[in-house]
């Protein structure tokens, strides 16, 4: 199957205490080929979903990425089942990955919020516990069976594309499945899906046919017994009847050790492995690749000899289906405790001694630091070994805001460098840049220490600690008519029957100079102070304007035109132009993760406000920033914070803060499509520092 066409699916599931994945004593549970023998399959598909699906949740995430420095908040969905008594959820951890905050959603449409207790990228799954809810919980079991059987019917639960209470009915294809074709190299799929998180290392996939979509990733696989057989994980993005999930078995396993210490621990002995495929040798498995400087090479493992047992346990791997279990028992192995491995190679067979280490953690905490206009990634050994640097702690600049203080420092940061310190300070995490996250008076340019292209370079730095504000260059008001025109050039004049050509009035502003004086809509203006009004074409309006502004504000001149075919004069005092849009004010408010500038003239008249209405206009909204969440929208017109007035921008943040101050929740007034209406914010969508 193509890369292209591997779509990773996202979906939700919720965990709770004690794991109900084995029947009660005494309970006997009937072999798949026993199972409903003369019951009709509308009957047995109805029973296993009774089962299982009132346990099945949709999960709501707020997820936190980083482009051009910045964080983006965005709202995502996934799928997931309540598998304890004490409220855990299994979901994928691709669907919690990034997720500053969770809430799942019952079948009966109860929602509550939800705790990460923890989360595996290694085998892309991850627990979460529901908040608000009695104990013991009702829940859905995990299937005792090892193994499943092709051609045998599952039901795939969840809610693709955001549907709750969806189902789909398939068959098992094949129960251990790699995703890699019969032309792909075994070797290299699993890194493939993500540099630094490559997951599928450690089972193979159940392959079926029950529709899946994104949203149903972290739903679970069912037979017809009512157990949890897999985790959905993956599908195709085309045709919608090849689908992968983990087998419960691997899920089962990695949730209880999730639910005890929130991870999973690993050993390493700095090795990879692939199968005999082709090969023509019938014993053990082949080593195919040695890191530097892990426990293997120090032993003196050379790639390509074949593993045939581990402390005197033989293990095989024919196929690449068989690779996985073989890495497992790898990874299980205690580290710090030496294990012995029977090898074979060109020398004949040896046995060597090695001693695993702990496996640290894949990828680094992510951030964005806004007084250096920086997004960083803690840098792992892992990520270090994956990029070939000659370090492994650091934070690597992911992005960089345009324009900002890393982009504009001499010499600018590049994105992919590795910052190792600040003003002599290393820094390895995001936290450490907490000493630079404060104003200071004067702002004096840092020094920061980075490795980028291999080697080693100072630059020097003006940190900015202030929301953005846009205060553009005032612009001269110009002398205006208050009018919108249609250029009428002769032709046109001609075939509409007009007495000559000129520019027809076709909107009247408020306060309008030409209004006062009795100009009305339909009205042709043909002459401004005895000199002709030349329409050129039918689209160049400006014409009109440009006439205008060479009188001044506060000048009396004299239109001339026509009126239903007969002469008009129209003496008008010119005004001042209105400020437009590119002159308002704007700011970035990163509280609210969004941006609002001043009200103007133009959004008063197309709102049909009063000219003298207070308000601060919205211009742009993160999904999932604390003003997406509230649902406020672009075009809105923010008039009440808590209560307090919004006269302007200067406003703004001091009734937000003086109204979080006072509540958990907060009302805001807008004014959307000329309806007033109350949205509501929630103090605990605001992140705990600023930005």
């Amino acid at each position: 199957m193509s890369r292209a066409r591997c779509l990773l699916l996202g979906v939700t599931l919720l965990l709770g205490g004690t794991l109900a994945a084995r029947p009660t004593e005494g309970e006997t549970l009937p072999e798949a080929a026993s199972v409903g023998r003369g019951e009709p399959a509308d009957a047995l598909v109805a029973r296993a979903r009774d089962a299982v699906m009132p346990h099945v949740v949709s999960i709501l995430v707020v997820r936190e990425d980083f482009e051009n420095g910045e964080p983006k908040l965005s709202v995502s969905s996934g799928s997931g089942t309540v598998i304890s008594a004490d409220g855990h959820v299994l979901t994928n951890a691709h669907v919690t990955d990034r997720g500053r905050s969770f809430r799942v959603v019952f079948g009966d449409g109860r929602e509550r919020e939800a705790r990460l207790v923890g989360q595996d990228a290694a085998t892309d799954l991850a627990v979460l516990e529901v908040q608000g809810e009695p104990r013991p919980m009702p829940h859905a079991r995990f299937s005792p069976r090892q193994t499943l059987r092709p051609g045998e019917t599952v039901l795939a639960m969840g809610a693709p594309w955001g549907l709750s209470n969806s189902l789909s009915v398939g068959v098992v294809n094949n129960p251990r499945r790699l995703l890699v074709s019969l032309f792909g190299d075994e070797a290299e799929y699993e890194d493939r899906i993500d540099q630094d998180l490559p997951t599928g290392r450690y089972y193979a996939w159940i392959q079926h046919d029950a529709a899946i979509a994104p949203g149903n990733s972290g739903g679970p696989l069912v037979d017809l017994e009512g157990g949890i057989v897999g985790v959905n994980t993956r599908g195709m993005l085309f045709g919608g009847d090849l689908a992968f999930a983990i087998p419960a078995v691997e899920a089962e396993a990695v949730s209880r050790q999730l639910i005890a210490e929130g991870r999973v621990r690993r050993s390493s002995l700095g090795l990879r492995l692939r199968s005999l495929r082709g090969s023509g040798e019938t014993r053990g498995v082949f080593v195919n690749a040695v890191e530097a400087d892990g426990p293997a090479a120090r032993a003196g493992l050379q790639p390509g000899e074949r593993l045939l047992a581990i402390d005197g346990v033989a293990v095989d791997a024919p196929q690449g289906v068989d690779v996985p279990a073989i890495q497992r028992r790898l990874a299980e192995l205690p580290p710090g405790r030496a294990v012995e491995l029977h090898l074979a190679g060109s020398r004949g067979e040896r046995r060597l001694r090695l001693v695993p280490e702990p496996v640290s953690e894949p990828r680094g905490q992510s951030a964005a630091f806004a007084p250096f206009g920086i997004a960083v990634q803690a840098l792992t050994p892992a990520m270090g070994r994956q990029r070939r640097l000659p370090v492994s702690s650091g934070l690597l600049v992911t992005s960089l805001r345009p324009g900002g203080p890393a982009a504009t420092a001499r010499p600018p940061l590049p994105a992919g460098a590795v910052i190792l310190s600040v003003d002599g300070t290393a820094v390895a995490t995001p936290a450490d840049l907490a000493p630079w996250a404060r104003s200071r008076r004067p702002a004096k340019p840092v020094v920061l220490e980075y490795l980028a292209g291999g080697e080693r370079r100072l630059s020097a730095l003006t940190p900015n600690w202030q929301d953005r504000q846009r205060d553009p260059l005032p612009e001269l008001p110009k002398a205006w008519a208050g009018v919108e025109v249609q250029p009428v050039p002769a032709s046109l004049a001609t075939l509409l029957g007009l007495p000559a050509p000129g520019f027809r009035i076709t909107r009247l502003y408020p306060g309008s100079a030409l209004g006062k004086a009795g100009a009305r809509v339909g009205d042709l203006l043909t002459a401004l102070d005895g000199a002709p009004l030349e329409a050129l074409n039918d689209t160049r309006a400006e014409l009109f304007e440009q006439r205008v502004r060479e009188s001044a504000i506060g000048d009396a001149v004299l239109f001339e035109g026509y009126r239903d075919g007969q002469p008009r004069q129209w003496r008008v005092t010119l005004g001042p132009s209105p400020v437009p849009e590119a002159g308002l004010r704007s700011l970035e408010l990163s509280l609210l993760r969004a941006q609002f500038r001043e009200l103007g003239f133009h959004d008063r008249v197309e709102r049909e406000l009063p000219m003298d209405q207070a308000g601060v206009v919205v211009q742009g909204v993160e999904a999932g920033g604390a003003a997406g969440l509230a649902h406020l929208q672009a075009g809105d017109v923010l008039l009440r914070v808590g209560g307090r007035r919004v006269d302007g921008l200067d406003a703004l943040r001091p009734a937000l803060e003086a109204a979080l101050a006072e509540g958990e929740r907060v009302p805001l007034e807008i004014l959307r499509r000329g309806d007033r209406r109350i949205v509501h914010l929630e103090r605990r969508w605001i992140p705990e520092s600023p930005r």
